[in-house]
């Protein structure tokens, strides 16, 4: 058996994509394979029996009774049998990763970066997502198992074709595993070395981040382990020139990254990691401080995981384009949303659509009966991830797509030989109607162009199109405007394309032909949107000519041509 993943994109912008895993997990046959998981699995059933006995009525579910060292066998057995990982070091008193969960995570990575192509204006025309990437991750706080970058090495990330060019040294992809607790690192690299992936993975030893600091910037998570990378050979990075300029802070010759990685200290005091929990009293997972707890240097700053994500993103802002994607792992949803706000203020960001993912994700069980393959209702227990760039998003990226609203609407026009005369029509009234919307520039471009809704294309088929923008954003013009910012795609704040076709080939009994018009909007800031339905909001009144200003223009029309008594017959 093996595991299934599952990305769907949001079906709007204000919510998150899903990112279900699926990973086979049946105990009885773990057991048979792996005599330590065995041992283990008998241990738990006899203190779920002692418990039962003891008091039979207690309503203590299994995995009340379930202990670090079973975490540990369940997680070596689970690693091994899925992917071939040893994890010969998991330290009692130290986090034992869930293993769904961090898969998901490093699946999410992948259809990340694979987005690069289709989303990022860099890559755009790379052909495919193994262009121009440089082939290395970083992991902040990579605690005793290292987890995240020995999957990435698996078929879940690395070993995928589609981020791969060959097997050769130079584009094996190269992970920096950073943690400020020595005895996390001791841990971690033996969990390396066992996988014989020390050549792959580099595990160091940092400061704890918000103790330095360079004049009066403060140096965070981010900055600690790039210092690291800077001296390590197998990130070696050409010298660059142009980058002395951000010599103070020791930004300019960093190495560059694909994407950073954290899940980070979920608590903001110790008191909240030894208070048992809240429900049943039971008391927390195993958790070491440095693990569980961040405490920001600035009183006036959160700390827990909020604090920790909101210091990686001060650091990004230094670093910007030196790593392609910054993402982190989120316990809460209203941490999720504290986070998504920061960034609307980020320079080099601004709340720019193209430029922020939001994810849930989902664990599903996955169980055999009767030799069938079934699944579970997904676990409740669900995460969620954010990630950010500092690249600058193509114009149509499928995440900001405006899926509310008018979508299409239909003209009918009268036709009296070629119905291609009914699209040429309606192409004239649209460009016509952009050119005078009140209060607004725009640029139309009349061409042909396939459809490209939710990255399904239409066969190749090629249909007359308008597409507009705002005509500053069309050529060298310097105009600019409040809502503005220098990280818009070139062609601003939105793109709207309006595709004409013949809705049928038959006229109606009027001896009109239906001619659709269908709208694929993109909408990259709050501003964009605004404008996106002030343009849309009046199209089919305008465009049919069925709205008040057209009847009173028509009917005016109708009484002048009919003023002369001999044009009109009663």
């Amino acid at each position: 058996m093996t595991f299934t993943y599952q990305f769907t994109l949001s079906s709007t912008a204000s919510s998150p994509d899903t990112s279900c895993f699926s990973l086979p997990c049946k105990f009885d046959q773990l057991a048979s394979a792996y005599p330590e998981f065995h041992r283990e699995l008998d241990g738990l059933k006899k203190r779920r029996r002692k418990e039962h006995d003891n008091n039979r009525s207690s309503t203590h579910t299994l995995s009340s009774q379930v202990n670090h060292s079973f975490n540990a066998a369940l997680t070596r057995a689970l690693l091994h049998n899925h992917f071939g990982l040893h994890m010969p070091s998991l330290p009692e008193g130290r986090l034992c990763p869930p293993v769904p969960n961090r898969c998901n995570y490093v699946a999410w990575l992948k259809q990340l970066v694979l987005s690069n192509t289709a989303d990022l204006y860099r890559f755009c025309n790379a052909g495919d997502a193994s262009h121009d990437l440089q082939y290395r991750g970083i992991d902040i706080g990579t605690g005793v198992s290292a987890i995240y970058p020995l999957l990435l090495t698996t078929s879940l990330f690395a070993k995928c074709s589609k981020l791969s060019c060959n097997d050769t040294q130079s584009t094996k992809w190269k992970f920096l595993a950073t943690d400020i607790d020595p005895v996390a690192i001791e841990s971690a690299s033996k969990n390396v070395h066992a996988n014989q992936l020390q050549d792959e993975i580099c595990v160091a030893l940092v400061e704890q981040s918000p103790s330095s600091s360079t004049g009066n910037v403060a140096r965070g998570p981010l900055f600690a382990a790039m210092e690291v990378a800077k001296k390590e050979s197998m990130f070696n990075q050409v010298e660059d020139a142009d980058a002395k300029q951000n010599d103070e802070l020791g930004v300019g010759n960093c190495p560059k990254f694909d994407f950073v990685l954290t899940n980070p200290p979920f608590y903001a005091t110790v008191e909240e990691v030894i208070t048992p929990r809240a429900g049943d009293k039971r008391s927390r997972t195993d958790i070491s401080i440095n693990e569980g707890v961040y405490t920001a240097a600035n009183v006036e700053s959160e700390g827990g995981e909020v604090g920790f994500i909101e210091a990686i993103i001060h650091d990004s802002s230094f670093f910007q384009n030196h790593v392609t994607w910054y993402t982190s792992l989120i316990a809460k949803r209203s941490s999720l949303d504290s986070i998504y706000q920061k960034l609307q203020s980020v320079e080099g960001i601004w709340g720019n659509r193209g430029q922020i993912r939001t994810v849930e994700f989902q664990q599903d069980n996955i169980y055999e009966e009767n030799g069938e393959r079934k699944k579970k209702e997904h676990n409740a227990r669900v995460r969620w991830g954010i990630a950010w760039s500092f690249e600058r998003a193509v114009g149509r990226v499928r995440l900001c797509m405006v899926r509310g609203g008018l979508q299409s609407f239909v003209v009918s026009i009268p036709v009296s030989d070629d119905v291609i005369d009914a699209v040429n029509e309606v192409s004239s009234r649209l460009i016509t109607y952009f050119d005078g919307v009140r209060d607004l520039s725009l640029k139309c471009i009349d061409e042909y162009r396939e459809r490209n809704a939710d990255g399904t294309t239409n066969g190749g088929v090629k249909e007359r199109c308008i597409t507009v923008i705002e005509k500053r954003f069309s050529g060298a013009s310097t105009a600019r405007h409040e809502q503005d910012n220098t990280n818009l795609p070139h062609e601003g704040h939105f793109v709207m394309d309006a595709f004409v076709s013949i809705k049928n080939t038959h006229q109606n009994s009027s001896d009109n032909v239906d001619v659709e018009v269908c709208l694929e909007m993109f909408a990259h800031t709050t501003y964009g949107m605004m404008l996106v339905n002030k343009i849309r909001g009046q199209m089919p009144g305008e465009i049919g000519r069925t709205n008040r200003r057209w009847r009173r223009l028509l009917k005016r029309q109708l009484a002048s041509s009919c003023s002369s008594p001999p044009s009109c017959n009663s």
